[in-house]
């Protein structure tokens, strides 16, 4: 047997062994036929049937035991990732023209709410800016955000028209871990007029923590409202 009819026969093992899977014959749990067995069956070398179940083993649908024999592997969570862009460069990269408007940045006494947002004791001073970001003139994302000014220092000198706190956040603490919600909402009156949309229109809100060690080192509110509320990435099965 040449190599390709070794491989179109392997081919065909793993596409059976598939189907049994996905058709519900073969279910999580279950052993499976032996390399023995599954040569007889195809007629196949005991070494094209050894690779075909290694691939399969290899892909996250089978396990293999030593001295017990090979079972239906149970599903892999999968997970969804994706970049956290700088919106800058987002649109940049887009051919797109980047303004900004300022609408808040100053030191406050955190209330109740931004407090219990940034996981703080009420009236900690944190940074709070609100920038709307455009795209070509038009609005693309609002942003609110809260960040520890002692994490950040010169973060009221910043040039927000010509900079990110994103940006500058990534070069003073690029290592950091976090937490995020997402989910659609109708915009507030407030956000309406941030953004230039109707009360109907609805938006994409991303909620997100980052912080170092036990310290929280920002915590932003990023909203996209209508065509521009659109995240994309990747979905990956993870492996333990």
């Amino acid at each position: 047997m040449d190599d390709t009819s070794g491989q179109s026969l392997r081919s065909r093992i793993a596409a059976h062994v598939i189907s049994q899977i996905v058709q519900g014959v073969w279910k999580e749990g279950d052993r499976i036929p032996s390399e023995s067995e599954l040569t007889h069956v195809f007629g196949a070398s005991r070494m094209t049937v050894h690779h075909a179940l290694r691939d399969l083993t290899a892909r996250g649908f089978l396990v293999r035991r030593s001295g017990a024999g090979t079972y239906v592997a149970p599903p892999r969570p999968y997970v969804a990732t994706y970049l956290h862009r700088d919106v800058i460069k987002e649109i940049e990269g887009r051919g797109g023209v980047h303004e900004a408007h300022v609408i808040e940045r100053r030191i406050i006494e955190a209330d109740g709410a931004q407090a219990e947002f940034f996981g703080c004791a009420a009236l900690k001073p944190l940074f709070h800016a609100v920038i709307v970001h455009l795209e070509n003139g038009e609005p693309l994302e609002l942003e609110d955000r809260l960040l520890d000014p002692e994490e950040l220092p010169g973060c009221m000198t910043v040039d927000l028209r010509h900079q990110t706190l994103f940006s500058q956040l990534m070069l003073m603490r690029p290592y950091r871990d976090g937490s995020e919600s997402t989910r659609a909402i109708l915009p507030t009156e407030h956000d309406q007029v941030l953004l230039r949309i109707e009360a109907n229109t609805p938006c994409l809100e991303v909620r997100r923590r980052s912080w170092r060690g036990d310290t929280c080192v920002t915590a932003v509110r990023l909203l996209r409202a209508g065509k521009n509320a659109l995240m994309d990435g990747l979905v990956k099965s993870m492996t333990f």
